[in-house]
């Protein structure tokens, strides 16, 4: 099981830590911001299966969680990979930015390499490579320094600039960061994906199994052939294909597919144990018990009207 600890950092009435007011009438927080990118985060990690996350700040944002009790959680929990979202600052409302990422200025190779890849990841799908950021950073940052995880402090474009604000802001942003972060702990991680509709099995077409049995057990289907489809054709082939007992030899591969329906054993021979389990059929299902598969038992065995 993958552990992933997932931080969003300060809280929402953290003091300074919002976009610069002239930029975004609103102010928003940085929390905010960091938070919208975890929970989108975490809603994409639903599609996949092996893995755990510990949220570390306060969900609701009202309470800035020291940094030390953030990393202690982290390393109590057993985290395999630590991840911590921010929002930059210090442009003073001029041009320029972009996304930069942070391990401890003495990060060993597992954290360089989330980093590279968290950084490619991150400028491919959300592609603010800004003018002042060089990328991929280090600096001793109690969450990097602290952690006894591989670690990575994600700052993803500043709240201070004319360039950066208008992007951050929008939740297309959020997800795209998401989406990156995503595809690295995924790849990483080696999760599994979890198996969609699409994905399962498709459901048994009883009409077309019939039709091809019919078909080789010497019935035509002139018309429209085997389908999957049941219709007037279809309705003709099943008045003339009677399985019964003394036709234990002649449609085999029909017969088979009523012992499947009356669970007897599929052995294409219509004998007494046969007989005797399409009579037991046909009475709890209403129809007239006399051992012999035609048009209503069809219908009934293949779930048509």
């Amino acid at each position: 099981m993958f552990k992933l600890a997932l931080n969003a950092g300060h809280g929402k009435n953290t003091a300074g830590k919002r976009c610069l007011k002239k930029l975004d009438k609103k102010e928003t927080r940085e929390w905010v911001l960091n938070s919208r990118i975890c929970e989108k985060i975490e809603e994409k990690l639903k599609a996949y299966t092996g893995y755990d996350v510990l949220r570390l700040d306060d969900p609701t944002g009202i309470k800035d969680i020291a940094l030390k009790k953030r990393t202690d959680a982290a390393n109590k929990y057993g985290a395999d990979f630590y991840l911590s979202i921010h929002h930059n600052a210090g442009i003073k409302g001029g041009i320029g930015g972009g996304i930069e990422t942070y391990v401890y200025t003495k990060a060993g190779a597992e954290s360089k390499e989330w980093q590279e890849a968290l950084y490619e990841a991150l400028i491919n799908h959300a592609g603010l490579k800004g003018n002042r950021s060089d990328g991929t950073r280090t600096k001793n940052l109690h969450e990097c320094r602290e952690s006894n995880m591989p670690c990575v402090l994600i700052e993803c474009g500043f709240m201070d600039s004319k360039t950066d604000v208008p992007i951050i802001l929008t939740s297309k942003f959020a997800d795209e960061v998401a989406e990156a972060c995503v595809e690295v702990i995924v790849k990483k991680a080696k999760l599994k994906k979890k198996s969609t509709k699409s994905e399962e099995p498709k459901k048994e077409n009883k009409v077309l199994a019939w039709q091809k049995a019919a078909i080789k057990d010497g019935f035509k289907f002139p018309k429209y052939g085997a389908d999957g489809d049941w219709g007037d054709e279809c309705v003709a082939v099943a008045k003339k294909a009677i399985c019964k007992k003394r036709l234990t030899y002649k449609y085999k591969n029909l017969t088979k597919l009523v012992q499947k329906a009356v669970g007897v054993a599929e052995d294409g021979k219509f004998g007494a144990s046969t007989k005797k389990a399409v009579e037991k059929y046909q009475k709890l299902l209403g129809l007239t018990a006399d051992g012999a598969v035609g048009l209503d038992t069809w219908k009934k065995i293949l779930g048509v009207k």
